[in-house]
């Protein structure tokens, strides 16, 4: 089985997408970032053994989602940036004497395991890095090194491109995944809706229709807050030892 540590790197979920405030509430917006990390953790979970998984964050809540799923969990600080967080992962990586890693964000609730699977063979059989494009704003989906420190991250605007020369200066040999379920994040609105176009067997996707039934038909009105106890009872769906529910594996095939 190959294997290398795979990082997720999570925002405190009351900071997390702030791109949707004006068609989600503050507490619409956490219950999905932490129904999104959920369903990235039960496909990683399904390809690594779980306590290879290292989730760095500052977030309490989400170091207990983290550690009920038998990850690593990194502490960061509170100011950290993206780039900054997955540094401090790929210097743990390197003290646990691991060989390279694996960074994949916790809002790309579309991920398989054939994805994942696949970036996992890239790396090991066919290069020091693999990347994969986010297909809506030029950024990086997914981030494999091998060693852990072949390039410096360099996440925000346009990172796929920095990426892709940061790779070339350094002669680096790079395989690019175009991966649709991996290039599909959930940022702005019309990410929103189009996820919501395809219907998905994930948590998320049934998280959005649960908080707003008609969502997909106008994104520009406020939607209901989150009733009580909706979003822990989402939580509750994390499963443990790596094992999908029939449903979603059927998804994932």
């Amino acid at each position: 089985m190959i294997s290398f540590p795979v990082i997720i790197p999570v925002k405190t979920f009351d900071l997390a997408k702030r791109r949707l405030s004006g068609i989600l509430q503050p507490p619409e917006r956490a219950a999905l970032a932490r129904t999104m990390l959920i369903d990235v953790l039960n496909v990683v979970a399904s390809v690594v053994l779980p306590s290879n998984v290292i989730v760095i964050t500052s977030s309490p809540e989400a170091s207990g989602i983290a550690k009920s799923a038998g990850t690593q969990v990194l502490q960061e600080a509170a100011s950290s940036d993206l780039n900054s967080a997955i540094e401090a992962a790929a210097r743990h990586v390197i003290v646990q004497d691991a060989g390279g890693f694996l960074m994949l964000p916790a809002d790309v609730p579309e991920v398989t395991i054939a994805v994942l699977h696949q970036a996992l063979v890239a790396l090991d059989q066919n290069g020091s890095l693999v990347l994969a494009p986010a297909i809506s704003d030029g950024g990086t989906n997914l981030l494999a090194c091998r060693p852990p420190h072949a390039i410096r991250p360099e996440f925000g605007a346009g990172s796929f491109a920095k990426h892709l020369a940061a790779a070339e200066r350094s002669g680096l040999t790079c395989h690019v995944l175009n991966s649709p379920e991996l290039g599909r994040d959930i940022d702005s609105p019309e990410d929103l809706a189009r996820f919501l176009d395809r219907r998905t067997s994930t948590l998320t996707d049934r998280l959005l229709r649960d908080l707003r039934r008609d969502l997909e038909r106008d994104l520009g009105v406020a939607t209901r807050p989150v009733p009580p106890g909706l979003a822990t009872a989402y939580e509750t769906q994390l499963l443990s030892g790596g094992n999908l529910s029939e449903e979603r594996r059927e998804y994932i095939r």
